[in-house]
C-alpha cells in the first residue's frame, strides 16, 4: 500500500466529513473570487474570461449561487438540444439536478401539421412546469426553442390534474378531463399520453412521468395509486400522489375551438386556403382529443398571444451564452427557416405570422456587440483571455486550465494522480460508461492507489464508508459515471476533473439513455385481433372471426370463431385454445384449409418429415465436429483484458454471453462454428473483433469474409480502430484495391506479416495461401453465391468459423437449436440508443427542402426512398428542381451489382449527400453519417417493412430523424393511417414494435433454417414449426418428450371471463391462453392475482373461471383427459399418463374427501361433495361453489405427491 502524507486525509478542500464529498464550497469560493466582482459593476453584459468548455458547469453554479439571493435563475442557451442533455449531465456535480432544467427545442418542421412525438412533448411541458415554479434555477434552453414563443401558461396550467390517495372523484369525469388535456384512451397502456378505464380502475401515463400509473377506486374514493410497469403491466410500488400535466403546451377545449373558430373568420382566410381537419363538425367531435390537434400550436396565437421563456420568470433571469456566436447563428437559421417557410405555406393552409410564434427579440439578446437589451442582464463566456476580435483583456484572470491528458499512457496517468493526492490535491474523474469505471479502477487498484466510485446524486454526494482509508480519512480520487465531453482543473482548489478520453485519447459522446424496463417480450397471442390468420394444430390454416359466449348444456362458455374455406366455420372451447396460434410466418397471406379434408394432416406429416431429416443433419455434423481435431487457443492473455477494457461502452447481456461463448469455443480441442444472430448495429462486430484478437493473441492468423465490398470496408475501418494501440497488422481485400496492393497482401499473408485481413469472395479465390490461419469470421453467409459457400464449407472443415447475421431471429428457435447448433442470440439492443424521431407529414416541397437543409447543415447524409424503380428519375427531378445544390445519386436492385458497390462506396466516402434509392437499403446497410431518412408514399409499406427501413438510421451518437410523406390524409386507407400511428406512437417500445420485430424475427429464422425449412414454415406457421422441430431434436436426442395433458372440463358451471371485468377481447384471450397454459396451481395463483392488479377485484363469473382453473390445472397435472359433472356425481377419467402412484390413490380413497371407485370402471374415478353434519332439520342442499371448493381441496390432497416432485424438480 502506497503511503500519503497525513494531510491529504485531513487538509479536505472539497470533503465536509468523512462520508461525504461536497463541491458546495468550491462553488461558494468560485463564486465570491472570480464573478462576485465582476457581477457587481452596472453593466448590461459582462465578458467572463477564461471559461474552458469543460468549466461551464461550474460558471454556472458559482452565477445560480450569487443569482439566487436575488430571487433570480440563470439562463444558459446552447446550440442544440443534444448540447443542452449534455451540459446538464455536468452541471450536475456542482448543482443539485433538481434545480436543473432544460427545455428541449420543439421537434417537426414549423407549418406542417404533424403530431408531435409525446415523450418529446412530455419533456417540454415538465420543464416549463418547473420554470414556472418560484425557486431559482439553472435553464438550459436550444436556441431554437429560446426563439420560440409559448401559449400563455395559464392555458394547461388550470387544467393539470392531481391525484391523491383518499381523494374523491368520478372515475368518468376524471376520463372527461384526460381526454380534454390531450390523453388518449387505449385498450391498454403503454406509452405517455395514454389512458385507459378498467372496471374500478383506471390506468394513466403521465407524459412527464417514467412511469404510468395505475388508479384504485373505491367507487368515487382513490383507495390507491401505484406505478406498474407498461410492458408486464404488473403494480411495482405504491405512490401517494401523481401530478398529470396536460399532453402539450398547446391543447384547446371545446369552447377554446369554438372560440378559434370565430377568430379564423374574422381573420377572412381565403376559402381556397387548407384547414386543419380537427376543425370542420366532425373534427370537434375529436376535438377533446389533443392527439387529434396537429398544428394547433401555430393556430392559437389568433385568441391568446404568445410569451417568451423570458417573460415566464417573475424576475428577470441572467442570461448566459458562449461568445463563439454559435447560439446567435442557430437562432438567425431558425428565424429563415420560419421566414422561408411561412412565405411558401401562407399560400396553402391558413396560418400565423412568424412574428406571433417567434420571439424576435432573441437575436438581440444573444449578439454579445448589441447592447440594446437593457433589462436584462447578458453574461458571456469566453474561453480565452483576451478577446481577438475586440482586443478586450480579462480584468481578472480565472485561473482555469485545460485538463492532463495522457492518451492511454497509464504509467504517466497513475503517477500524476499519485502526485496529486500528495499534494493534497483532488481528482474528480468522470465516464458515463461502467465498463470504462471498471477499468480505471482496475488501474488505480494494480497500484494501491485510494479511489471510490460513487453513484453521483448531486454537489452532496455520500461516500460509502470503503471509501474512508486505513488512516481515517476519505478517498481523495472519485469515479464518478456521468457524462462530460471535457474535464478542467482548478489548481487553486487543487480540484482536477478528469474524463476517461482525457485519459485513454478516445472521445465519443453517450446518447441520452432511454428509459425502458426489463421485462419479458409480449408472446404473440397478445396480438391476436379478429381477422387474423391462425394455425388449429389439427385442422390447418384458418381465420380468426371473434371470441363468441355460447351455451353449451345450458351452461354459458366463451368460444374461439375460426373461418376456413368456403366459409365453414370452427368452434374451439377455452380447453383447447393451445390448439390455435397466430400463423405467423414470411407468406402473410397464405391459403385457407378444407375443414374435414385430410389436407392438412398430409402437410403436417410431410413438414414432419422434413424437419426430422433437418434435425437428424444438424446432430450428425455436430456430432461429427465435435470428434474432429482442432487448435485449442490459450487462455485470454493480459493485451487480451487490456484490449477489451479498451471498448469504451457498455456491452449488453446478450453481447457478454455470445462473447463467452466464442471464447469457450476457441478454447476447447475442438474446431468452433458458431453463428452470432443480432439486428445491425446490437453489437456482433464487437463479438468478432475480440475472438479476431484472441485468434492473433495465440499465434494464428484470421479471414473476415464479407459478401459485399461495402461491408468488408466498413469491417476494415472498425477493425483497424479498435486494434490501433497493439501491435496487430490489418489489410483488406477488394475488387478497389489495385493488383500491386493485392500481389502485396497476398505475400503478406502467405508469409504471416498480415494477421487479420478482410474482404470479399476474392479471398477464396486458389491463389490466396495464408501461412496459419486459425479463424474465419464469416459475415451474413446466406448472400454469397453457390460457388462461393461451396468454397467456404472447405475452408470451414479446417479451421475456428464465427459466422454473423444481421436478421435476428426468435428465442423460441435458438432453445430449440440447442445442443445441435452452437449460436448465440444477440437480442438486447444497446442501453444508450436513441430513439429515431419519427414524423408523418403530407408530402409538400417545403417539408422536404428542410428535412434535407436540416441534416446538411450538420454535416450528415440522407435516405430518400421511394420504391417504385419506374419513376426515380422524376424523383430526381424534383430534388434538382427544389435542391440545386444537392449531391444526390441513385440506387436500385435492377442495377449491376459492381454498380451498387460503387455507388455505396462513393456514398460511404461522401461524394454524395443524399442517396435516393429503392427499399434494396433495407437490408445489410450500415452508414453512421445517414440520420436522416425521407420515405416516399410511406402508407405503401408494410409495418415490419417500416421498422426495418427506420432502422438504417440511428447508428451513432446523432439524433436520427424518420419522415414518412404520405400524400394527403384524404387518399389514406385506415390501415395505412394506422400504421404510420404506430411508427409516432411506438418507436421503441410497446407491442407494436415487438410485432414488428417479430415479423422480421421469423424471416431470419428462414434464413437460418434454410430455404426448405423456410418453405414449411410458410405452409404450418412458425409456432407449430418451432414445436414440432422441438420434439424432433429431443426424440433424436433421446430425450423424453413431455406428453402435455391437458384435461378438459365440463362442469355445470359457467365458464369465462366477462367483458364487464376485461374490456378488450385481445387481453381476454391473452388471459384464457395463459390461464390454459398454466403447469401448477401456484401459476394459476399468479395468474389470478395477475388479473387482479390489472383490472380490479374479479367479478362472480371470473372468480367461478378461476376456481375451475385451478381444478382443471390439477386434473392435468394427474393425467387426466376429461372431467365432466353428470347429476350429483363428477367424473375423471384417467388417461395413458395417468401419474398419481397407486399407494397415494388407496390413502385417498380411504378418506372421507369425496372420492371413490365403481367396479368395472377401472378408469374412472368419482367424487361426490361430502355432505355436512346437520342434527334436527333436514339438511340444506350444498352450493355448486360449495361443491367446487370441495372438489378443489380433494384434488390438493390427490395430487399432494406429484406436487413435491414438481417442487423438488425445480428445486
Amino acid at each position: 500500500m502506497i503511503q500519503l502524507p497525513e494531510k491529504v486525509f485531513t487538509d479536505l478542500r472539497f470533503i465536509k466529513n468523512r462520508n461525504r464529498v461536497s463541491l458546495s464550497p468550491v462553488v461558494d469560493r468560485f463564486a465570491s473570487r472570480h464573478l462576485a466582482p465582476l457581477l457587481a459593476r452596472p453593466a448590461e453584459i459582462t465578458t467572463l474570461f477564461g471559461i474552458l468548455p469543460g468549466s461551464r458547469s461550474l460558471a454556472l453554479a458559482s452565477l445560480l449561487k450569487l443569482s439566487q439571493a436575488s430571487g433570480r435563475s440563470v439562463v444558459y442557451v446552447t446550440t442544440g438540444t443534444p448540447e443542452a442533455d449534455t451540459l446538464a449531465s455536468e452541471a450536475s456535480l456542482f448543482i443539485d439536478p433538481a434545480r436543473i432544467v432544460v427545455l428541449p427545442e420543439m421537434d417537426g418542421i414549423p407549418y406542417e401539421w404533424s403530431r408531435h412525438d409525446m415523450v418529446l412533448s412530455g419533456r417540454r411541458i415538465r420543464a416549463l412546469d418547473r420554470l414556472l415554479s418560484s425557486d431559482p434555477i439553472l435553464l438550459i434552453v436550444p436556441a431554437g426553442a429560446f426563439l420560440r414563443r409559448l401559449p400563455d401558461p395559464q392555458l394547461w396550467q388550470s387544467r393539470t390534474v392531481i391525484l391523491k390517495k383518499g381523494q374523491t372523484i368520478e372515475p368518468r369525469l376524471l376520463m372527461e378531463q384526460l381526454v380534454a388535456i390531450g390523453y388518449h384512451r387505449s385498450e391498454r397502456v403503454e406509452g405517455p399520453g395514454e389512458f385507459c378505464l378498467k372496471g374500478s380502475l383506471l390506468d394513466v401515463y403521465a407524459v412527464q412521468s417514467d412511469r404510468p400509473v395505475r388508479v384504485d377506486f373505491f367507487d368515487i374514493e382513490v383507495e390507491s395509486l401505484r406505478e406498474f410497469d407498461p410492458e408486464s403491466q404488473r403494480s411495482l410500488k405504491p405512490v401517494e400522489s401523481v401530478k398529470i400535466l396536460p399532453a402539450s403546451e398547446a391543447i384547446a377545449d371545446e369552447k377554446g375551438l369554438a372560440k378559434l373558430k370565430q377568430a379564423i373568420a374574422k381573420a377572412k382566410f381565403s376559402d381556397d386556403l387548407r384547414r386543419p381537419d380537427w376543425l370542420d363538425e366532425q373534427g370537434e367531435i375529436k376535438a377533446a382529443n389533443g392527439r387529434d390537434q396537429a398544428g394547433l400550436e401555430e393556430l392559437l396565437p389568433l385568441i391568446s398571444p404568445y410569451r417568451s421563456v423570458i417573460d415566464l420568470f417573475s424576475v428577470a433571469p441572467v442570461l448566459t451564452f458562449d461568445s463563439d456566436g454559435a447560439a446567435l447563428d442557430r437562432a438567425l437559421r431558425v428565424e429563415r427557416e420560419y421566414d422561408t417557410l411561412y412565405e411558401r405555406e401562407s399560400e396553402v393552409r391558413i396560418t400565423v405570422s412568424p412574428d406571433d410564434l417567434l420571439f424576435r427579440d432573441a437575436a438581440i439578446l444573444l449578439d454579445r456587440d448589441n447592447d440594446a437589451a437593457e433589462e436584462i442582464q447578458r453574461i458571456v463566456f469566453h474561453s480565452h483571455h483576451t478577446d481577438l476580435d475586440t482586443g478586450e483583456v480579462a480584468a481578472s484572470d480565472i485561473p482555469i486550465r485545460e485538463p492532463s491528458t495522457f492518451s492511454g499512457r497509464m504509467t504517466e496517468f497513475r503517477k500524476r494522480a499519485l502526485e496529486i493526492l500528495e499534494a493534497g490535491g483532488s481528482v474528480i474523474i468522470t465516464s458515463p460508461y461502467t465498463a470504462q469505471i471498471q477499468r480505471i479502477s482496475g488501474i488505480l487498484k494494480s497500484e494501491s492507489v485510494p479511489h471510490e466510485a460513487v453513484e453521483w446524486s448531486g454537489p452532496d454526494t455520500k461516500l460509502s464508508s470503503s471509501a474512508r482509508d486505513s488512516s481515517g480519512g476519505s478517498s481523495r480520487i472519485v469515479l464518478v459515471q456521468s457524462l462530460r465531453e471535457t474535464g478542467f482543473e482548478l489548481p487553486e482548489e487543487r480540484l482536477y476533473l478528469w474524463t476517461d478520453s482525457d485519459i485513454f485519447g478516445r472521445s465519443y459522446k453517450k446518447r441520452m439513455r432511454f428509459k425502458k424496463t426489463g421485462s419479458a417480450p409480449i408472446d404473440s397471442y397478445l396480438d391476436l385481433r379478429e381477422g387474423d390468420v391462425i394455425v388449429h394444430i389439427n385442422h390447418g390454416v384458418g381465420r380468426f372471426v371473434k371470441l363468441e359466449r355460447m351455451k353449451a348444456a345450458g351452461r354459458e362458455r366463451d368460444f374461439l370463431v375460426l373461418e376456413y374455406a368456403e366459409q365453414d366455420r370452427l368452434f374451439v372451447p377455452l380447453d383447447q385454445i393451445s390448439m390455435v396460434q397466430k400463423y405467423v410466418a414470411p407468406e402473410s397471406n397464405p391459403q385457407l384449409d378444407h375443414l374435414g379434408r385430410a389436407s392438412f394432416k398430409k402437410i403436417r406429416e410431410k413438414v414432419e418429415k422434413n424437419i426430422e431429416a433437418f434435425a437428424e443433419e444438424l446432430i450428425q455434423i455436430y456430432a461429427a465436429r465435435a470428434k474432429k481435431q482442432g487448435y485449442a487457443f490459450p487462455a485470454d492473455t493480459v493485451w487480451q483484458e487490456e484490449f477489451e477494457a479498451e471498448f469504451p461502452f457498455d456491452e449488453t447481456p446478450d453481447q457478454l454471453m455470445a462473447i463467452q461463448a466464442a471464447k469457450e469455443d476457441m478454447e476447447a480441442p475442438r474446431p468452433m462454428d458458431r453463428l452470432i444472430c443480432g439486428d445491425v448495429g446490437y453489437g456482433k462486430t464487437e463479438v468478432a473483433i475480440r475472438t479476431v484478437f484472441k485468434a492473433v493473441m495465440g499465434g494464428k492468423q484470421a479471414v473476415v469474409i464479407c459478401p459485399t465490398t461495402i461491408l468488408a470496408l466498413q469491417h476494415f475501418k472498425n477493425f483497424r480502430e479498435r486494434f490501433a494501440n497493439f501491435p496487430v497488422r490489418v489489410d483488406w481485400v477488394s475488387r478497389f484495391r489495385t493488383p500491386g496492393e493485392i500481389r502485396r497482401i497476398k505475400e503478406s499473408l502467405a508469409s504471416g506479416e498480415v494477421d487479420v485481413v478482410i474482404g470479399t469472395h476474392a479471398l477464396l479465390a486458389k491463389d490466396v495461401k495464408i501461412r496459419n490461419l486459425g479463424l474465419l469470421v464469416i459475415d451474413e453467409e446466406q448472400r454469397f453465391g453457390v460457388v462461393h459457400k461451396e468454397a467456404l464449407k472447405k475452408l470451414k472443415t479446417q479451421v475456428d468459423v464465427l459466422t454473423l447475421s444481421a436478421t435476428p431471429i426468435p428465442r423460441t428457435l435458438h432453445l430449440s437449436l440447442t445442443g445441435i447448433r452452437d449460436l448465440s442470440v444477440i437480442q438486447t439492443p444497446p442501453r444508450d440508443r436513441k430513439p429515431v424521431q419519427t414524423f408523418v407529414l403530407e408530402d409538400s416541397d417545403a417539408a422536404l427542402i428542410e428535412a434535407v437543409h436540416r441534416e446538411l447543415e450538420r454535416g450528415g447524409q440522407i435516405f430518400y426512398l421511394h420504391n417504385r424503380i419506374q419513376s426515380l428519375d422524376m424523383v430526381g427531378a424534383r430534388l434538382r428542381m427544389l435542391l440545386p445544390e444537392l449531391r444526390f445519386t441513385t440506387l436500385h436492385g435492377q442495377m449491376h451489382e459492381d454498380d451498387i458497390e460503387q455507388i455505396l462506396l462513393d456514398f460511404t466516402e461522401r461524394k454524395f449527400d443524399l442517396l435516393l434509392t429503392t427499399a434494396i437499403i433495407e437490408n445489410g446497410i450500415d452508414i453512421p453519417n445517414v440520420n436522416t431518412l425521407i420515405v416516399d408514399r410511406a402508407d405503401q409499406f408494410g409495418l415490419s417493412q417500416l421498422y426495418q427501413i427506420r432502422g438504417r438510421v440511428g447508428r451513432s451518437s446523432r439524433q436520427a430523424y424518420a419522415y414518412f410523406f404520405h400524400q394527403g390524409s384524404k387518399v389514406l386507407t385506415e390501415q395505412a393511417m394506422k400504421r404510420l400511428n404506430t411508427l409516432l406512437e411506438y418507436q421503441e417500445l410497446g407491442s407494436g414494435f415487438k410485432v414488428a420485430m417479430r415479423d422480421l424475427e421469423i424471416r431470419g429464422a428462414g434464413n437460418v433454417l434454410g430455404k426448405e425449412q423456410s418453405g414449411d414454415i410458410i405452409q404450418v406457421g412458425y409456432e407449430l414449426y418451432i414445436k414440432l422441430l422441438d420434439n424432433a431434436v429431443k426424440r433424436l436426442k433421446g430425450e423424453e418428450l413431455e406428453i402435455e395433458v391437458r384435461c378438459t372440463v365440463n362442469l355445470n358451471t359457467d365458464f369465462f371471463l366477462s367483458e364487464e371485468y376485461i374490456e378488450d377481447t385481445r387481453q381476454r384471450i391473452e388471459f384464457y391462453k395463459r390461464f390454459e397454459a398454466a403447469r401448477t396451481e401456484e401459476e394459476v395463483a399468479a395468474l389470478a392475482e395477475e388479473m387482479k392488479d390489472r383490472f380490479g377485484p374479479p367479478d362472480k363469473a371470473g372468480e367461478v373461471f378461476v376456481l375451475v382453473e385451478r381444478i382443471r390445472t390439477l386434473g392435468s397435472l394427474c393425467g387426466f383427459e376429461n372431467i365432466y359433472e353428470e347429476g350429483e356425481l363428477i367424473h375423471f377419467k384417467a388417461g395413458e399418463s395417468f401419474r398419481v402412484p397407486i399407494q397415494h390413490m388407496i390413502e385417498i380413497l380411504k378418506k372421507n374427501l369425496g372420492f371413490f371407485v365403481r367396479d368395472g370402471k377401472n378408469n374412472v374415478l368419482y367424487f361426490k361433495a361430502p355432505q355436512a353434519s346437520q342434527k334436527g332439520a333436514s339438511k340444506q342442499p350444498v352450493s355448486h361453489d360449495a361443491i367446487l371448493q370441495s372438489l378443489l381441496v380433494a384434488m390438493r390432497a390427490l395430487t399432494a405427491p406429484l406436487q413435491e416432485q414438481l417442487a423438488a424438480k425445480a428445486g
